[in-house]
C-alpha cells in the first residue's frame, strides 16, 4: 500500500508540474503576442506607414522594417524616404530594435527621450535632418556602437554621451556646437572614429586626446581650434586618418606624428603651423 501511495503522489506531482509549465508557456506566449501587437501599434503611430493601416499586411513586411525569426522588430531603415515632422515617442516601444536609420530626411525637433528604452540598439543614424537636440536618456542605450548625427542643428552634446562606453563611431560633422571639444568624449576608450568637423569648435586640442588609443579616424577640420597639436597624439598608434585642416593651429608639427606607422592620411593645411623646411 505504501508503495502505491507514494507512486500516486509522484504521479500527481508530475502532472501538476506539467500543468504549471503549460501555464507558464501559455503566459509567455501571450506576453510575446502582446509585445508584437504593441510593436505594430508603435510603428503605425509614427505615421511613417499610414498607407498600410487597413491593408492587413504584416508589419514585418512593411518597407524598411526587418524582424527577428520570433517576429520582433530589430531594424528600421527609412533613409531617404521623404519623412518630415518629428520622431514620435512611440519609437521607444520597439524594445528589441538594434538598428534605426532615419538619415537623409527632413525630421525636425528633438530626439525623443523614449530612445532610452532601446537598450539593445547598436546603430543610430539620424544624419542629414534638422534635429535640434539629444536627450539625456541616451545614456541608457548601453549597447550603442555607432552614432551618426551629421549635418543637423544640434548645439549641445550632453555629458551622458560619455557613458556610452561601447561606442566605436561618433560622427557629428556639421552641427553648430559652438563649444570646446566636449570633455566627456575622453571617456569613450573604444572610440575608433571621431568626426567633429565643421562644428564651430574653439579652444585647443587637449592632451586628453591621447586617451583615445583605439582611434583610427580623427577629423576635426574646419573649426576654430587654436594652439599646438598635442604631442600626446603619439599614443594614437592605430591612427590611419588625421584631418585637422582649416583651423588656427600653431607651433610646429609634433615629431610624434612621424611615429604613427599606420597613418596614411594627414591633412594639416590652412592652419598657422611653422614651416620647418625653411
Amino acid at each position: 500500500m505504501a508503495f502505491s501511495f507514494y507512486t500516486f503522489i509522484a504521479i500527481l506531482l508530475f502532472l501538476l508540474s506539467i500543468i504549471v509549465r503549460s501555464s507558464e508557456i501559455t503566459r509567455a506566449t501571450n506576453n510575446d503576442s502582446e509585445s508584437l501587437v504593441a510593436e505594430e501599434k508603435a510603428l503605425m503611430e509614427t505615421g511613417w506607414w499610414s498607407n498600410y493601416s487597413n491593408k492587413g499586411v504584416h508589419h514585418c513586411t512593411w518597407p524598411g522594417v526587418r524582424c527577428s525569426p520570433a517576429g520582433s522588430v530589430i531594424e528600421v531603415d527609412l533613409s531617404g524616404h521623404g519623412l518630415n515632422g518629428s520622431i514620435t515617442p512611440q519609437i521607444g516601444a520597439l524594445s528589441k530594435l538594434k538598428c534605426l536609420n532615419l538619415s537623409s530626411n527632413t525630421l525636425r525637433g528633438e530626439l525623443p527621450s523614449s530612445l532610452g528604452n532601446l537598450t539593445q540598439m547598436a546603430v543610430l543614424d539620424v544624419s542629414y535632418n534638422e534635429i535640434l537636440s539629444i536627450p539625456l536618456e541616451i545614456e541608457k542605450m548601453e549597447n550603442l556602437v555607432s552614432l551618426n548625427l551629421t549635418r543637423n542643428l544640434i548645439v549641445h552634446m550632453p555629458s551622458t554621451i560619455g557613458l556610452l562606453t561601447n561606442l566605436t563611431h561618433l560622427i557629428m560633422t556639421s552641427n553648430p556646437l559652438q563649444s570646446i571639444i566636449p570633455p566627456h568624449i575622453w571617456n569613450l576608450n573604444k572610440l575608433m572614429t571621431l568626426h567633429l568637423g565643421n562644428c564651430q569648435l574653439y579652444g585647443s586640442i587637449p592632451p586628453n586626446i591621447g586617451k583615445l588609443k583605439s582611434l583610427v579616424n580623427l577629423h576635426l577640420s574646419s573649426n576654430m581650434l587654436v594652439g599646438p597639436i598635442p604631442s600626446s597624439v603619439n599614443n594614437l598608434t592605430n591612427l590611419v586618418s588625421l584631418v585637422l585642416y582649416g583651423n588656427q593651429l600653431n607651433g610646429s608639427i609634433p615629431q610624434e606624428i612621424g611615429r604613427l606607422t599606420n597613418l596614411t592620411t594627414l591633412y594639416l593645411s590652412s592652419n598657422m603651423l611653422l614651416d620647418l623646411s625653411k
